[in-house]
């Protein structure tokens, strides 16, 4: 019998095998849909959803819909795959390389300084990419290289430095292209109206409501919670390539070319096991 697999927050991580739902939806067969919304699925539809790196983009409240949605659409004793950042472990990092850097460590210092972005960059950002982006810009040496791959993953260091995972097609050119005339002539009348404070004001909002900003942070112990209060039981924490889902390593999802995509990922299943 073959599974009926959701997606959803799928960016660039998709599979044929899936239905792939997606906020911006820019590549052929993904579904484009606001996950602040109810989704457009009907009740007991899937054996599995997963949603990788959506759920700390949202408010917590809204965080809270999108999981008693995903158990909605989940048959009994269907599986929810979630995948965030992991508090925990940047939390970690940054107290042992406080100590470290204060110890006069200055390999040290560096790390410390990257945790710092962590934890609050994505959250306080107001440009794309913020802080963040200008730290992946510089020459980092290969030590430096080496530990930030680490932390996000070989794709994440090349799209860092100008590369693509993959080719934009035509279509993403030109909505690419619309977006960018809609936010230049949005400034422009904002400006008028607004004055350059006001208009630097909305830009600012227009930003943060984006879908890039971090709303919220998960560690174990909070995103159980979270799944418990939205229905779901028998939990567990995974590594990259493991599941109850079948076949799931083998959809190249999580783990690509044996390395995690994004290797600073706290893996979480549950079950549907009872009404939400």
């Amino acid at each position: 019998m073959t599974l009926r697999l959701l997606n959803f927050g799928c960016g660039m991580a998709f599979h044929p095998g899936w239905v792939n739902v997606d906020a911006s939806a820019v590549f052929p067969g993904v579904i484009r849909h606001d996950l602040r919304r109810k989704l457009p699925f009907a009740d007991e539809s899937f054996d599995a959803v997963y949603g990788s790196h959506v759920l700390e983009h949202l408010e917590p409240e809204a965080g809270a819909r999108l999981l008693r949605e995903c158990h909605r659409v989940l048959k009994p004793r269907g599986i929810a795959r979630i995948v965030v950042p992991d508090l925990e472990a940047i939390a970690r990092l940054y107290l042992e390389s406080l100590a470290q850097a204060a110890a006069g460590d200055t390999q040290a210092a560096f790390r410390y300084d990257w945790a710092m972005l962590e934890l609050y960059d994505q959250s306080v950002r107001t440009v794309s990419g913020g802080r963040m982006a200008s730290c992946l810009g510089r020459n980092l040496d290969e030590r430096e290289a080496r530990f930030v791959e680490g932390r996000i993953g070989a794709e994440a260091m090349q799209l860092s430095r100008g590369g693509s995972a993959m080719r934009r097609t035509p279509l993403q050119r030109v909505r690419s292209a619309a977006r960018a005339l809609r936010a230049h002539a949005a400034s422009a009348c904002a400006w008028l109206l607004l004055g350059r404070e006001g208009a630097a004001a909305l830009r600012e909002g227009r930003f943060r409501r984006s879908g890039e900003v971090h709303q919220h942070m998960y560690d174990r112990f909070a995103l159980k919670r979270a799944m418990g209060l939205a229905g779901f039981a028998e939990m567990r924490i995974c590594s990259a390539g493991e599941s109850g889902i079948p076949d799931f390593a083998g959809h190249g999802l999580e783990v690509r070319n044996g390395q995690p995509r994004k290797p600073d990922s706290l893996y979480l299943e549950g079950h549907k096991t009872r009404a939400a």
